[in-house]
């Protein structure tokens, strides 16, 4: 009986240390961070400022000069789901300082940005993660801010995670909304992209889901009569930077409005908020600005409005992506599906 209950607590002790190392994870603190800089200057001390020469902040963040620093993704050893951040802010009357950080299980599928974690604040994620990923966002119309002794520390609160049906995950939902083309030919989007002539990418209100620069971490899928483009989203606004209209009620910003219901479409056609937006009162409704190429050239949008439907790829499988392929594949038939001796013509027939 003794070697019974010796076994026991022997086998608690051991569950208990590895509960403890799987919890108590290590923390992220580079001395120098690596990472995407635009607008900012990293010291050898890991002091992030803007740089003399940064460009004007975009349309969304208003006036004043605006940089931008994405760290490299890190990898932990152990799953998290939880980031509690570090760090210390200077920031001057009239400047700005924020802090955004996401998630991803491999690296390459992310998370929408959790935006604007005050420091000792914690970030939690619907999905467990190994790998991390930091944003600094400065913006001033006079002294520098800085940010500096960055800190991240993973841990693993209660199992909450729940898994998907047969192992995939749902299909990303899509809302009809109102849209504007962008234009802006020749000036930087939030993520430093410089518009060029027939561009296509696309503006959402909301700094959470903007893409890196020429990365697509966060694209949509837009359709208009018949016609259907993916396109990575690469700026912010027009009317909002804080309006995650594609999420679940409980989860948005404006936890008044329901799911697919921006809040520019609530002002202008409901009164919400006294018909004003972040960016003052709404003339007319937009939830999303698309770049000059996909509006003129993939849709044949005459004028600058129109009504889309846009599909939020980040959120789960693509409905259009089946028949896509079905398409691709009745375009190119198998050698062997080939009557006799008959050889494929060299351009398929025009569709009816």
């Amino acid at each position: 009986m003794r070697r019974v209950a010796d076994s026991l607590v022997r086998g608690i002790i051991a569950f208990a240390v590895l509960f403890v190392c799987a919890v108590s994870l290590p923390a992220y603190a580079a001395a120098r961070p690596a990472g995407a800089a635009d607008g900012v200057i990293v010291a050898s001390d890991g002091r992030i400022t803007l740089a003399p020469d940064a460009l004007p902040a975009p349309g969304a963040d208003g006036a004043g000069r605006y940089g931008v620093f994405v760290g490299e993704a890190i990898r932990y050893a152990s799953v998290f789901d939880t980031l509690r951040v570090e760090y210390t802010a200077h920031t001057p009357r009239t400047a700005q300082v924020s802090l955004d950080v996401r998630a991803s299980a491999d690296g390459m599928r992310w998370t929408p940005w959790v935006v604007d974690v005050a420091p000792g604040a914690t970030a939690r994620f619907d999905r467990p993660a190994r790998f991390a990923q930091y944003r600094v966002r400065l913006l001033t119309r006079g002294e520098s801010p800085s940010l500096h002794a960055l800190r991240l520390t993973p841990d693993r609160s209660a199992p909450s995670f729940t898994a998907f049906e047969d192992g995939q995950p749902p299909v990303a939902p899509t809302f009809t909304v109102h849209a504007t083309r962008l234009g802006l030919v020749g000036r930087r989007t939030a993520n430093g992209h410089r518009i060029a002539k027939r561009d296509r990418f696309v503006a959402l209100p909301c700094v959470c889901v903007l893409s890196s620069r020429g990365g697509n971490e966060y694209m949509v899928r837009i359709t208009y009569n018949g016609r259907s483009v993916v396109a990575p989203v690469y700026d912010v606004g027009p009317w909002n930077t804080r309006d995650n209209y594609w999420d679940p009620q409980d989860r948005r910003f404006f936890s008044d409005l329901r799911q697919g219901w921006p809040q520019d479409h609530a002002a202008f056609f409901e009164g919400h908020n006294n018909g004003r937006a972040q960016h003052g009162r709404v003339r007319f409704p937009t939830a999303i600005d698309i770049a000059d190429g996909i509006w003129w050239d993939d849709f044949g949008i005459k004028g600058d409005r129109a009504v889309v439907d846009v599909t939020f790829l980040w959120m789960g499988r693509d409905p259009l992506e089946s028949q896509v392929e079905s398409q691709a594949d009745a375009e190119t038939p198998p050698a062997e599906a080939l009557p006799g001796d008959a050889t494929p013509p060299d351009d398929p027939p025009a569709e009816a």
